[in-house]
Order: C-alpha cells, then structure tokens, then sequence
C-alpha cells in the first residue's frame, strides 16, 4: 500500500508556493488547496477581508478531511492548527529580490494601472510590497521566515528547503523526488 501523500509548501510571497502546488497537484492527481482561499473571503479586488480564525480553521480541517492526499500551498503556521500534520513540508526560501520582482509581476497582471501612483490600489500596493519586503527579516508571530521553518519542522515528518533561484521545472523535479521519500 502506498503512503497518503500530505505536502504542505510554504515560503514568502512570491516564492512560487502556490505556481509549485498546482503543478504538482496536476503532475500527480492530488488535490491541492490554497490557504488564501482560506483565509481570504471571496472579494473584488480580492484579498480584502478575512475569514475570523474559526473559519479559516474550519474550512480548510473540512476540506483536508475529504481528501487521502493533499497539497496545501501558503501559510497556515500560524492558525493554530495542534492536530495537523503532513508528510512533507517544503520551504521556498526564495531571496527577497526574486521575490518581489514576481510580486510586482504578478501585481501589475492581476490589477494593471490601478496599482500605478493615483490608482484607487496603490497605497495598498505599496503596503503589500513593503510587508513583502521585509518576511525573511520580520520576527516574531505572523507570516515569516523564522515561523514557516520551525512551523514545517514541527509538523512534518519529512522536511526539504529550497534557499536559491531556479526554475519551476527544477523545483517540481526534486519536489517529485522528495515526495518518495518517507520517514514516519
């Protein structure tokens, strides 16, 4: 019988969390959810009002106990979750500059000029990109570097780090590799 397949990705905005989990979850016919489905409520623009921590929680334990296999892209290291546990836990320790050239990429695809200087987006733009900035520096609780490390090591009985700038191609590579590797 082959081990359930329960991989959590985490890392700072923009280091392809999210980009990684879909591609794996096609590669490998496991359903993949993201965490900011969970602790976003649906919005134009979206992003703009959470879910209470009761909800974020309930929601993603509901759907992750419908499912053998499951990839969770994002952060949930701090939603208090003390009976979670996956097999594998990656952390994209992608450098800031990558990071936030994605970001910014990513930004001006999702909201085009609205997030240029007069924009009804660009005071959120710029706060977005300042908190993005500073993750790998940022200390104690909240979305962080030092939190996801110790959250993955605590949670997940295998844990894998990718601290460089590669491609998409070669992440899943040697995430498909570490996926077949079980300590439990």
């Amino acid at each position: 019988m082959i081990p359930p397949i329960r991989l959590l990705i985490s890392g700072g905005p923009g280091a392809g969390c999210t980009s990684t989990a879909k591609v794996i979850s096609q590669l490998l016919e496991i359903p993949m959810f993201d965490s900011d489905a969970f602790f976003h409520k649906p919005s134009e623009p979206p992003f703009q009002e959470p879910h209470s921590p009761d909800e974020r929680r309930t929601l993603l334990v509901s759907a992750l106990a419908k499912e053998t296999n499951w990839i969770i892209s994002g952060s949930i290291a701090t939603w208090e979750l003390p009976s979670f546990r996956a097999t594998h836990g990656v952390l994209l320790d992608v450098p800031q500059r990558a990071r936030l050239e994605r970001l910014i990429t990513r930004q001006r695809h999702r909201f085009g000029n609205r997030i240029d200087a007069g924009g009804d987006m660009h005071d959120e733009h710029e706060s977005f990109m300042e908190w993005a900035a500073a993750y790998a520096e940022r200390t104690g609780s909240g979305r962080n570097l030092a939190t996801h490390r110790t959250f993955l090591l605590s949670h997940c009985d295998n844990f894998m780090s990718f601290d460089q700038v590669t491609t998409l191609d070669v992440v899943v590579q040697d995430l498909v590799a570490f996926l077949q590797t079980f300590k439990c």
